[in-house]
Formats: structure tokens, sequence, C-alpha cells
């Protein structure tokens, strides 16, 4: 064989090597896209059928990470009045307890600050710069890649969501392309999953003093009265009710009335565990009712009547404007303890009386039902 047919073969094998090459990237390239394709159809499809804010998210980021080699990410989303982002989701890193942070804190921060994405392919370099934080504050800084996008809705930034991993140029510019492409569709799905939690707390509280109202009250206490049958653990309910509220009513007009009921509310809550366990809600007219898991009779009887007494002396707007007028409440308080399994109508029904044997013997007190037994 001739030298020159020899060069001539190995021209064409390096040719078809090159188009091998070319082949396998392109096939490659079509396999990515399809991919992309078939995420962005999978959060489409997931944001059309899940009203569920949180059982959302989790199913977009599950998504999102069969597309794009991602090892944590954090969403943030900007509160109603824009003064804090609060961290929503997050996987990969343990989160023991609620966090926010300020707009143009740390890395998230500054993406809502400036509502611009963001792509940083050596995370040592931008610690080194920056010695700042891409998900929480006092995270342990490590090598990799991040990528953070602006969570954008009719123009305002809502949030980011930041995602890294730990390789260097771990997360490439098409990836960043696809998750500022996926934004818009996440940020429309949070809006949509928003607006349907909000309409349904709605659905949930009083017009008027924002505690939860009758139905919810059934609801939660059918559902505490069964988790106590099952597991043994002492629940407590608290009946109350404003003394001689009629004659506020016809003395000095229902607006004052709502003012009383509205104050009376804020108090309430302020006397229990509002925000963790127990729950308030406005049983009617002028009563109220708390429910306190996990707390014995004897505890709830303490907490009654600190209620009882911090009204009593509450400085109510209505005192202000009309001098000489005293507002107190009276109070039953029923309890389920040890062994006792009783419906949650039982349990209503034994605070309910203990509450009018308060009013009868002379109101502004506290009586304790005779706990149910079996």
């Amino acid at each position: 064989m001739s030298d020159e047919l020899k060069a001539r073969i190995e021209r064409l094998e390096q040719e078809l090597e090159q188009e091998r090459a070319q082949i396998d990237g392109l096939g490659n390239l079509l396999e990515k896209s399809n991919n992309q394709v078939f995420t962005f159809y999978n959060i489409s499809k997931t944001i059309a059928a899940t009203n569920d804010f949180h059982e959302m998210i989790r199913l977009i980021m599950g998504t999102l990470r069969k597309s794009i080699p991602f090892d944590r990410v954090s969403l943030y989303l900007a509160d109603d009045r824009r003064k804090k982002l609060l961290l929503t989701y997050s996987s990969g890193f343990e989160i023991t307890e609620k966090t926010s942070i300020g707009i143009g804190e740390g890395l998230p921060g500054r993406i809502v600050e400036i509502g611009e994405h963001a792509h940083i392919h050596d995370l040592s370099l931008f610690y080194e710069t920056f010695n700042d934080f891409i998900h929480v504050p006092g995270e342990e800084q490590r090598d990799g890649a991040y990528i953070g996008v602006a969570l954008k809705s009719r123009n305002m930034t809502v949030g980011v969501i930041g995602i890294d991993c730990r390789e260097k140029q771990g997360l490439s510019v098409d990836d960043m392309d696809f998750m500022a492409l996926t934004s818009h569709q996440i940020a429309i799905g949070i809006e949509k999953a928003s607006l349907f939690m909000k309409t349904e707390q709605l659905s949930q509280l009083d017009g008027l003093t924002g505690l939860y109202n009758h139905r919810v009250f059934e609801e939660r206490l059918e559902q505490e009265v069964n988790k106590r049958n099952r597991t043994g653990k002492p629940l407590s309910l608290i009946m109350l009710d404003i003394d001689h509220f009629k004659l506020f009513n016809d003395n000095f007009g229902h607006q004052e009335g709502d003012a009383i009921l509205k104050e009376l509310a804020i108090v309430i809550k302020g006397q229990c565990r509002h925000t963790t366990m127990d729950a308030c809600f406005r049983y009617g007219g002028e009563e109220f009712s708390v429910i306190l898991p996990e707390l014995d009779m004897g505890i709830a009887l303490k907490v009654a009547d600190r209620m009882r007494a911090i009204v009593e002396k509450h400085p109510f707007r209505i005192k202000e404007r009309h001098p000489g007028t005293n507002l107190t409440i009276s109070i039953g308080v029923a309890g389920l303890n040890g062994s006792d399994d009783v419906r949650p109508e039982e349990l209503l029904r034994k605070a309910d009386e203990a509450l009018y044997v308060s009013k009868r013997n002379g109101r502004n007190r506290v009586t304790a039902a005779p706990t149910p037994s079996v």
C-alpha cells in the first residue's frame, strides 16, 4: 500500500471519528433537550394538578433534580410587606428552626434585591471574595458550583431558588438557562398555590376576630380527641363567655361590641400556646374556646384563671371611652386524663356545663367540669 493511500485512509478515519463525536454530541444534546422538555411538561402538570403549596414545591424540586445535578436547594419567598425573605423549602441540609433573612442579605437576598439570576462556577472563589452564604446564614462553606434564579411575578421579584453541587463547574450555562426558563413557570405555580392557601385560610377564620371559626373548631376538636384517645396524652378544653355582653351592645352600640371582641381575641391568643400547640376559636357570638393538647386539667385551670384575671385588668379601649366600665369573662374547663375515652361532643358538653356554672355562681370565675369517665 502506497504512502499516499495510507495517508488518505488515516484522514478518512480521522474524519469518521470526528463524525462519530459530532453524532454522539448531537445525541447527548438531543437527550438533554428531551429531558428538559419532559421536565418542563412534568412541572406544568404538577402545577395544574396540585394546590397544596408544600407538596407542589417538593414535587417540582424532585422533577428538576432529574435534569440538573444539584445536591442542595433552598427556596425563599418574600413576606407580604417585602421586609423579609422566608425560607419556605430546603433539601440537602438540616434546618431545625424557622429561618428568615433580610432582602439584600446573603446571596439569596441580593438576588431578590436586584432581581437578577446568579451563576457561580467555583464557590471557593465566591467565598474568598464575599465570605457570605448561598443558602442560610452560618452555613458550612464548601467547594462546588451554584445557580440562583429570581422568581418573578408581574414584574416583581417574589423569591429565589438556589441550587448547588460539590463539583466545580458542575452546573453548566445550559443548566442556568433552563433554571431561568422554569423560574417563570414555578413563580406562576407558587402564586397559584399561595392564593389557594390564603383562600383556604380565609374560609377557616372568623372575619371579625381573626380566630378560627366554629366549623374549624368542630373539625379540630374531633381530631384532637381522636388523637388523645390513641396516645393517652391529656387534652383540655376551655370555653369562655363575656359577662353581660348584651349590655355592652345595648348601652354603647355594636361597633363598641365588635371592638371588644377583637381586643379579647388578642388577649386570649397571648395567654396560650397559640403559635405552637393550642388553637383559639370564636365559637359564636361572644363565646370563645381554646383547645389545649397535652395539657392536663390542673395546668389548664391555671391557664384559664390567668386568662380570666388578665382580661379583668386589661385596659380595653372601651374603658378609656367609658370610664367605670368593667369587662370580665366566665370560663368552663373540661379535660381528658388517664384512661378517659369520650366523644368530642361529650367533652364540649362538659366544658359548656362548667361555663354556665361559672355564670350562675356570680360570673368572672373559672369552673372545672368533672373528669369524663368511660
